[in-house]
């Protein structure tokens, strides 16, 4: 008779709740991503950017009492934003003027600082998130509990999701606090009441694709540069391709006077130029067109439904890939 069985035997305990077992796979992997100190010091600087749009709230909350201040406001919306009824609202009713421009700002803050720290926060953990796992055969580990290949990529999916929402929700609802606490009375929550709604809104459409897309090139090898490479390729590449088929295209429209455009593209968007036509091609202006909506600046629906569609497909077709690659695996 044997002393040591070292065959499988059934678990007789109780299991874990089966919503659960993806939390415990993301507790792990934030804990272990967490002890790198380069990690908590790009999140530290991912959180500086804050300072500009709680300045900006804090500057129109106060120019109410201060008309200097106010008219400065103003030509800063006017010219740097390109918003002149904007501006011109500033001015004139204030109150009406609220929601939209803490709007505006708080969308500047997700599209500029906190979208280029989103790229690189990624493209520094996600790659390794599977393909880890593929060279060193740990996936055997994760199935050989009674966990499903969905619960496996929601665990490894909600890794990338907190770190996203440290840099980019909990600072944008802390800036939508600090506005309300600037703000002379609590009246101005009825006023932006739909905004923390929005900015949750505005990170599901950040969160869901780019990580499907990050975890989805992580599954495709073993070697985790591949994967590094390939996603900051698809940013980099895309954002070249639209700048240069959009200067190329206003340049072409304006009889090839480069020197009367000089100004950026605010003059070309006079020449009444279809930008969006180019803009699919780029995730960083497919995902701010969607924002922008979102927020409600962007009322231009026809246009916005492509960009949706395109953030659908490959949240779907990257889920799809993910899956086959680990069942492929299992099937082995």
């Amino acid at each position: 008779m044997p002393i040591h069985d070292l065959g499988y035997r059934n678990w007789q305990e109780e299991r874990t709740a089966r919503f659960v077992r993806p939390w415990v796979i993301a507790r792990t992997g934030v804990s272990l991503i967490w002890r790198r100190r380069w990690l908590r010091n790009v999140l530290m600087l991912a959180w500086l950017p804050i300072v500009v749009p709680a300045l900006g709230i804090f500057a129109f909350e106060y120019s109410s009492t201060d008309p200097e201040l106010q008219q400065f406001i103003a030509q800063i919306v006017r010219k740097p934003l390109a918003q002149p009824e904007l501006a011109s609202q500033i001015v004139n009713d204030p109150e009406a003027a609220r929601h939209q421009l803490w709007s505006t700002l708080i969308l500047a803050f997700f599209r500029y600082p906190q979208l280029f720290a989103m790229v690189v926060l990624i493209g520094l953990i996600a790659p390794k998130l599977i393909s880890y796992d593929l060279r060193t055969k740990a996936y055997l580990m994760y199935f050989s509990r009674p966990l499903s290949p969905f619960q496996y990529i929601l665990g490894k999916s909600a890794v990338i999701w907190f770190f996203l929402a440290m840099i980019v929700t909990v600072p944008a609802m802390l800036v939508y606090l600090l506005g309300v606490l600037l703000s002379p009375d609590l009246s101005v929550v009825m006023q932006t009441w739909d905004i923390p709604l929005r900015i949750l809104a505005a990170s599901a459409v950040l969160m869901i694709p780019t990580t499907a897309l990050a975890v989805a090139y992580s599954s495709l090898s073993s070697e985790s540069r591949y994967a590094t490479f390939a996603w900051f390729a698809t940013w980099a590449m895309g954002f070249v391709a639209y700048q240069v088929l959009t200067s190329t295209t206003a340049v072409v429209a304006s009889g090839g006077d480069q020197g009367g455009h000089r100004g950026g593209r605010g003059n070309w968007e006079d020449l009444d130029i279809d930008f969006d036509r180019w803009r699919l091609l780029s995730p960083y202006h497919t995902l701010g067109k969607v924002q922008s909506w979102v927020f409600g600046l962007d009322t231009s629906s026809s246009t916005v439904v492509p960009a949706v569609l395109v953030l659908v497909t490959i949240s779907v077709l990257s889920y799809w890939i993910i899956r086959k690659r680990i069942i492929a695996r299992l099937s082995i």
